[in-house]
């Protein structure tokens, strides 16, 4: 990712006064079609301006989205779909759609607004009858796909009839993989050829390949998943359930990868890929579909370029913040919007054309209280007071503001650290905790600042906490909670950091 360009244009939208964050957007709910069970699979844009929406039960409609949000026209596209979570528009007129089994593109080919040709694009994985086996795809920017294979879950049975071949061992766990390719990423190119690229996964309920190339997707905190990681995905590496292990064709054919792992975690740790940037439960318990923020400022110059990052089983919209140090992917957490309006079952993102509308489609699949629907955030103008950025120093962080800050002192900040393992028990707990004293802080311009803090390490999760901070002007600071992953210290030498 180049953070040059971002960084230009991060340290010249700070201004001498900030705002409240509900001046700078506004939140719509958008009305659906009457009669139709309005949980969102899907929500994708095409290059003609229409607004597709997949729900899970079957239905595709379109709208060209208007101002007032509960007068979208909506006109059924095309049905008949087996939970569909992924939706894209390559073409006007033209769909394609993950249902469980298979991606399937749907044509308008005589141009009346209804699809008439159906066909299947790629299939090349199982399925077991199980209902937690969704599917979700993102296009690689080649021409080309990534398709995210969700795995099963203990809570429902298999079919005695499955498609593909099934396996014993990837039958076993609290998620497991018992037929072809569950828990992994694989790449379709634009030749139509599969290749199995990433393993490791729970259930990435959303994929991303950003305007850089890089493509990133969260996961679902559960067995082997301790919180919710945000991944940067490479091709051949191992994130870390080992459920999906069993279809890698490198694997023993004859070794359990549960098993193994869950007595060799030394083994286990070396294997594993870690996340970019591990989100803490109580910031995001279920991530879906990220996205990045347009960096032309459409959506507000001071989160240009980062990611947002949906929680499915929260009121919540998480922002995210890479930065590349030694070669390795890392960066903070915190909210883009944490209630205010917003429903749970936040699962499937996309920006309008223009780019000043974020389109949040809402599914809960039957966890939690009802909370399915289409809501819309515009950006209006104006700088929330926030905390924009935060990079890392050989000895702390370094914190940008999007307006003047007053003086602060070392005691303005609350900073502790954490580490998490992952085990093959549902969740987990932060380990190691410790709490950091500020032994140093710089105030280099009007809305930056440089800590120090005492005994900083790598590999550990730190938490910044800034409680009752105001702006010069006495606007309250929109988020006072951010979360850093540190895998790399820049300028220092090799430590020995706790593992996660």
């Amino acid at each position: 990712m180049k953070l040059s360009s971002i960084l230009t244009l991060l340290a010249v939208v700070a201004t001498a006064s900030a705002d409240d964050y509900t001046k700078c957007y506004q939140l719509d709910d958008i009305a659906l079609p009457n009669g139709v069970p309005p949980e969102v699979g899907g929500l994708t844009f095409s290059s003609d301006g229409w607004l597709y929406v997949c729900l899970r039960r079957s239905d595709v409609f379109r709208a060209k989205p208007g101002e007032d949000p509960k007068a979208f026209d909506w006109k059924l596209f095309a049905s008949g779909f087996h939970n569909g979570c992924g939706i894209y528009s390559p073409e006007p007129g033209k769909i394609l759609v993950t249902q469980m089994s298979d991606l399937t593109s749907a044509t308008d080919t005589d141009g009346d607004g209804v699809a008439d040709q159906y066909r299947i694009v790629a299939d090349d994985w199982g399925l077991s009858g199980n209902y937690h086996e969704t599917n979700t795809f993102c296009p690689d920017g080649k021409g080309g796909y990534f398709l995210a294979i969700g795995t099963a879950s203990h809570n429902g049975s298999v079919f005695e009839h499955t498609k593909g071949e099934y396996s014993v061992f990837g039958r076993r766990g609290r998620n497991f993989s018992s037929v072809k390719n569950r828990g992994w990423i694989l790449h379709l190119d634009k030749n139509g050829v599969i290749t199995p690229w990433a393993s490791g996964f729970r259930m990435a309920n959303g994929i991303y390949t950003d305007p850089d190339g890089e493509t990133w997707s969260g996961d679902n905190q559960g067995d082997w998943k301790p919180v919710t990681p945000f991944y940067h995905i490479e091709k051949g590496n191992f994130y870390g359930h080992p459920s999906s292990l069993v279809w890698d064709k490198n694997w023993p054919k004859d070794k359990d990868p549960l098993l193994t792992y869950r007595n060799d975690l030394d083994a286990y740790n070396k294997h594993r890929t870690e996340a970019a940037v591990l989100v803490p439960y109580t910031v995001c318990r279920s991530a879906s579909e990220p996205i990045m923020i347009p960096r032309n400022g459409s959506f507000g110059a001071h989160y240009a370029g980062q990611y947002i990052l949906p929680d499915n089983n929260g009121t919540r919209l998480c922002r995210i913040m890479v930065e590349k140090v030694d070669g390795v992917y890392q960066g903070m957490v915190t909210y883009l919007q944490n209630g205010g309006g917003l429903r749970s079952g936040n699962n499937r993102v996309a920006f309008s054309p223009d780019g000043k509308s974020l389109y949040v489609g809402q599914t809960v699949r039957g966890w939690g209280a009802p909370a399915e629907g289409l809501q819309r955030i515009t950006y209006k103008g104006g700088t929330p007071f926030d905390i924009s950025t935060i990079h890392i120093t050989p000895d702390g962080f370094r914190l940008t503001f999007t307006g003047d800050i007053p003086d602060l002192s070392a005691n303005s900040f609350q900073v502790s650290s954490a580490t998490y393992q992952p085990t093959w028990v549902y969740g987990g707990v932060a380990q190691n905790k410790q709490k950091h004293s500020v032994n140093k802080l710089a105030k280099t311009d009007e809305h930056t600042v440089a800590i120090s803090i005492t005994d900083f390490v790598p590999e550990k999760v730190y938490e910044i906490k800034l409680p009752d901070l105001k702006a010069a002007d006495g606007s309250l600071l929109n988020n006072n909670i951010f979360h850093y992953t540190v895998h790399k210290i820049p300028g220092a030498s090799k430590r020995s950091g706790l593992p996660f």
